[in-house]
């Protein structure tokens, strides 16, 4: 089991150089050539990865937002059900999937309604992922293109035999939830990297490697509503990619009370 002196070693010594991606093709590459890199074996378990280290990489180039990890929401096959209740068609239904393909997706806030009427709220014991019809904008433009706005999806699923009200609000029960970010990310190690293709072959150059420590738990809900953390979800009919919590970048230092570069 190595220690965070070890990786620092490893880290140093490979910082600035170019190293082909171990699972080309695979969205997870720059991670998975990292855990190679240092001889970690891979696991989707909710434990530390290295020990006493949860081990992360993020593309220099990517978006604002970090993934801490995949929580699902209760009750028990929520995602399913909001799939079935408030989704809508897969643009690929009856091309690369059946006919009957549904999506569902919500970046979703605690600050305001997405335009189609999600939020997260917070309460003293759970954190709830809500539906609004009253905050949908109708006018607004429906990205998935099945219906012609937004007021046009939602007159619809609010005529479904599976109703919403069935399984809306999902939620986590907070104190399990605000364990889960202790134990998962009490000692994260962040390892940024610069990405590059050669002959279609992705290839990982590792710049920068943060460590935090020490996970505030009472700052999930002040991020929450300014915005800097949210509940992301990305599912269809046939596979559910995860409820992903995901931080903004620049945020990120604030869930925790000590940060240290060590690259």
């Amino acid at each position: 089991m190595l220690t965070l002196e070890q990786v620092k070693v490893v880290l140093e010594k490979n910082k600035g150089k170019w190293i082909k991606g171990t699972h080309q093709g695979n969205d997870g590459n720059q991670g998975n050539t990292l855990e190679a890199l240092l001889g970690v074996k891979e696991n989707n378990l909710q434990l530390p990865d290295l020990g006493q280290i949860e081990l992360k990489s993020q593309k220099n180039e990517t978006g604002s937002f970090i993934t801490l990890f995949h929580k699902e929401p209760l009750p028990s096959a929520s995602v399913p059900k909001i799939i079935k209740s408030l989704g809508w068609k897969h643009q690929k239904a009856g091309i690369k999937y059946g006919e009957d393909e549904m999506r569902f997706s919500s970046t979703t806030y605690g600050h305001k309604y997405t335009n189609r009427g999600f939020r997260i709220e917070l309460t003293e014991d759970k954190i709830n992922f809500v539906y609004n019809a009253d905050f949908v904008k109708r006018d607004g433009k429906d990205l998935s293109k099945t219906y012609s706005n937004l007021g046009e999806w939602m007159d619809d699923v609010s005529k479904r035999s599976f109703h919403y009200s069935k399984v809306m609000p999902a939620y986590w029960v907070r104190e399990e939830f605000e364990k889960i970010c202790i134990n998962k990310l009490n000692n994260t190690l962040m390892c940024y990297c610069d990405t590059k293709q050669i002959e279609g072959e992705h290839y990982y150059k590792f710049t920068d490697a943060v460590i935090y420590r020490n996970f505030k738990s009472e700052n999930l809900e002040k991020l929450f509503l300014k915005g800097a953390i949210v509940m992301d979800f990305d599912a269809r009919t046939n596979h559910n990619h995860g409820v992903k919590l995901r931080v903004k970048k620049a945020n990120l230092s604030d869930l925790f009370e000590f940060t240290q570069k060590i690259i």
